[in-house]
């Protein structure tokens, strides 16, 4: 597992969403002890603002389905403010590749995680002139070629994730196309 945007948590499938529970210890570990995560190193450059703006969220998200929210996230949800931030696209669309490999289903729609990330992209501040389905299934290919591996299940996880590689990846990626 690992931190998610707040952004696509209407999206996340319900195991996700329940799961960053645990993730959110970690994310608060390394925040106090600012160690480097490649994994989490664009979540925590955005500082214990965006942990709370994250939890808030959370936390809502998870009242909306009818999940139980343990006392010390609701107490902190309720407890520690936050001005609000956008996470940036490609932080977003990695999330949403990385879920399309993994076959999760988005929450509660009919909608493709392609059909998702567009509409994320109409609403960044990205000016694409076109995001097509070929431009999506490249992405995904580069995305499992260098950071997914099969594990026993015969199902993909991540290995070796640098986030960071992966959104200057996608910003040259669409910046020459």
């Amino acid at each position: 597992m690992r931190i998610i945007p707040y952004e696509i948590y209407k999206y996340a499938p319900d195991i996700t969403l329940t799961a960053l529970r645990k993730e959110f210890g970690m994310h608060d570990y390394c925040l106090n002890l600012k160690p480097n995560n490649k994994a989490m190193q664009p979540f925590l450059d955005l500082g214990r603002n965006y942990f709370n703006l994250l939890i808030f969220n959370w936390k809502n998200e998870m009242d909306k389905r009818g999940y139980y929210v343990n006392s010390f996230h609701s107490f902190y949800s309720l407890n520690n403010s936050f001005h609000q931030v956008e996470t940036d696209y490609f932080l977003i669309l990695e999330c949403i590749i990385q879920w399309e490999l993994k076959d999760f289903l988005p929450y509660n729609t009919k909608l493709t995680w392609y059909k998702i990330s567009q509409i994320y992209l109409e609403n960044s501040s990205l000016k694409l002139k076109s995001f097509t389905i070929k431009d999506y299934n490249s992405l995904l290919k580069w995305y499992k070629q260098n950071f997914m591996v099969l594990n026993q299940a015969n199902k993909w996880k991540p290995k070796n994730l640098d986030i960071n590689k992966v959104t200057q990846y996608f910003k040259n990626y669409f910046d020459n196309n």
